[in-house]
């Protein structure tokens, strides 16, 4: 018996022996270079998320740096230290105190590049400098000084010659070659960086609101600027600006309120003032004159006196409204007089001279809106297929600018609004819907637009994706008008008619001029509705400006304060509009299809939709009933 049990604890022992599981290892180099990433393999891994770290030669066991997980255990990649000398890898076990399963010597060298670069430079000036190096994948060449590393840079990855702008503050700098790992200097070279200036040319006065035409001598270095402030506003802010590469001379929208004023030339880095010049704003007056009365829903035209400076208008709003509130309008631009439609509702209005860029109130006089002889009726426009036809496309531009990332509630702004665009693709634009994405604000203190999402065929799970990847940046700047320049570029080989929706939270801060872009599409024939969604807008003028645009485009403004609001007000900038137009080809009442009903006097009109070929159907408005019509 003693005999038998001594065989069977033989057997079981050499049993486990034969199928107890290999220990992992590591298949590493000997040796690599400093802040170069290494591909190494873990054999026989027994937890994907153990994981490999490299520290120094002594460290104490449990603690690690950079690490990467061993999952499959083959082609893992690390980037090393900037440091040279006597290193570890260690594979830890994924659970605390991460004991040590197993390790090997690395021997990390130092890595060297050379810079080639002129000594001196002027201010702002583009300059080359070639260099040699590692080249690893992060490693970037940048110029800094002494409390900067870098101020401007650029990837090494771009060729082996850069071209950066010098800084635009004279003094002394360094050229230097940065290790993406730990952003370590493995190689300088002096630059003195000398100054410049700039000298304006502007009249001694000039009417406010006008255009200032300006001459100006400067070094016209990328993103230099020309703006009018206020005498005493601190150095490095701006109000209104023209980049100086529009030419010369540039022109500039005087303020419109009077005063003492600088035009200064400021640098488009640092905001340097170059140069500076006084000029006076001298006050402008306005008259406005209309009926004392008339009938609601009826037409009556208004007499001015004023500047008529570009978008002044002759606005009709509520006695009492809040300067730069909007009601019905019409441009000075149009003529004088100009017809005006009075509102619906009786009551007491008022009609002002409005200003085109502040809508400051130059002139007004009050008018009373007496009852029709009969009471309004409703139009219903309801939608008889999908919002997008076939061959129609959707262009949607986002603001991704630095304000996206402010909350309401717990989420960012640009997080709602990628909620919001991922359900819009996926269940509200028809699939195969000609569809592209424009998005700005992607770079830091740039007015940088890019064309996300190129048009094609709308393919929801494929856009969700690629939304999804959207990030805001702190420091980006508006260009709303240069990407509405682009559309007709985006848009160019659509055949059916072209819808834009314009998702933004803030104004134009890129020198353009939407208004103007937007003009230009209408005029180029395309077929082009715009739509702009204004989201978490707070500024009443603003909200003015907006649906200002949006009239231009043939298309319509929505407000949006939170993520329902948002979703809905997306959803509803999907569908067409529409305008109530009576006999005499004049526009009543303007509406979305599918949304509320639009008021009207009894009488027989045309329903059109906006920026669609679609023929015009006729309805005939009742008192106090609803009429409808379907498309």
């Amino acid at each position: 018996m003693l005999a038998r049990s001594l065989l069977s604890a033989f057997l079981l022992s050499t049993l486990a022996v034969s199928i107890a599981v290999a220990e992992p290892a590591l298949d590493t180099p000997a040796s690599a270079t400093a802040g170069a990433e290494i591909t190494f393999t873990v054999t026989d891994p027994s937890n994907p998320k153990d994981f490999v770290t490299v520290v120094p030669k002594g460290t104490r066991e449990g603690a690690y740096q950079t690490y990467v997980y061993v999952e499959k255990g083959v082609g893992l990649k690390l980037v090393l230290p900037p440091e040279p000398g006597d290193y570890e890898l260690r594979l830890l076990r994924a659970n605390s105190p991460y004991p040590t399963l197993a390790r090997k010597p690395l021997k990390i060298e130092a890595a060297t590049a050379t810079l080639e670069a002129p000594t001196e430079i002027a201010a702002g000036k583009e300059i080359q400098i070639k260099w040699t190096g590692p080249n690893n994948a992060r490693d970037f060449v940048g110029i800094g000084d002494a409390s900067r590393p870098y101020i401007t840079y650029d990837y090494t990855r771009k060729g082996s010659t850069i071209k950066l702008a010098a800084p635009d503050k004279a003094g002394d700098y360094e050229v230097r070659y940065f290790l993406g790992s730990g952003y370590k200097v493995i190689a300088s070279q002096p630059l003195k960086v000398t100054s410049t200036s700039a000298k304006l040319t502007v009249p001694a006065t000039i009417a406010a609101g006008a255009n200032i035409r300006i001459g100006w001598e400067g070094p016209n270095n990328p993103r230099d600027f020309i703006t009018i402030v206020k005498v005493g506003t601190p150095e490095k802010q701006y109000a209104a600006y023209v980049y100086t590469s529009k030419g010369n001379p540039v022109e500039l929208r005087a303020p419109e309120q009077a005063g003492e004023y600088e035009v200064r030339y400021l640098t488009g880095q640092a905001y340097q003032t170059l140069g500076s010049a006084r000029i006076s704003v001298g006050a402008v007056s306005a008259t406005v004159k209309g009926p004392e009365s008339a009938v609601a829903g009826s037409t009556f035209t208004v007499n001015w006196t004023g500047p008529n400076n570009q978008r002044d208008f002759i606005n009709i709003v509520p006695k009492g409204a809040r300067e730069g509130e909007s009601g019905g309008w019409s441009y000075t631009s149009k003529g004088n007089p100009v017809t005006m439609r009075a509102p619906l509702a009786p009551g007491e209005y008022e009609l002002r001279y409005s200003t085109g860029q502040s809508y400051i109130t130059l002139a007004r006089t009050s008018i009373q809106i007496t009852p029709g002889k009969e009471e309004p009726g409703l139009v219903q426009v309801q939608a008889a297929t999908g919002s997008a036809g076939a061959g129609n496309a959707v262009e949607i531009i986002l603001d991704a600018s630095g304000s996206m990332l402010q909350k309401i509630g717990a989420q960012r702004r640009i997080d709602i609004a990628k909620e919001t665009l991922t359900k819009l693709t996926s269940s509200t634009i028809p699939a195969g819907t000609p569809f592209a994405l424009r998005v700005f604000g992607r770079e830091v203190d740039s007015c940088q637009t890019d064309l996300f999402m190129p048009l094609g065929p709308l393919n929801g799970a494929a856009a969700g994706a690629q939304i999804s990847k959207l990030e805001a940046k702190n420091g980006a700047k508006t260009p709303i008008g240069a990407s509405l320049a682009r559309v007709a570029e985006d848009l160019a080989s659509v055949k059916g008619e072209r819808l834009v929706v314009l998702l933004t939270d803030g104004e134009e801060t890129c020198d353009g001029d939407p208004a103007a872009e937007i003009e230009k599409l209408q005029q180029s024939g395309l077929g082009v509705r715009v739509n702009i969604v204004g989201f978490a807008i707070d500024d009443a003028k603003l909200a003015v400006t907006f649906r200002q645009w949006a009239n231009a485009g043939k298309g319509s403004f929505f407000e949006a304060n939170d993520a329902a609001g948002l979703s809905n007000a997306m959803a509803r900038a999907m569908q067409p509009g529409f305008e109530l137009v009576d006999s005499k080809g004049q526009v009543v009442a303007e509406g979305i299809v599918g949304a509320d009903p639009v008021k009207a006097m009894p009488g027989t009109y045309s329903v059109r939709l906006k920026g669609r070929s679609t023929a015009p159907q006729t309805v005939t408005v009742k008192a106090k009933e609803t009429a409808g019509v379907r498309f």
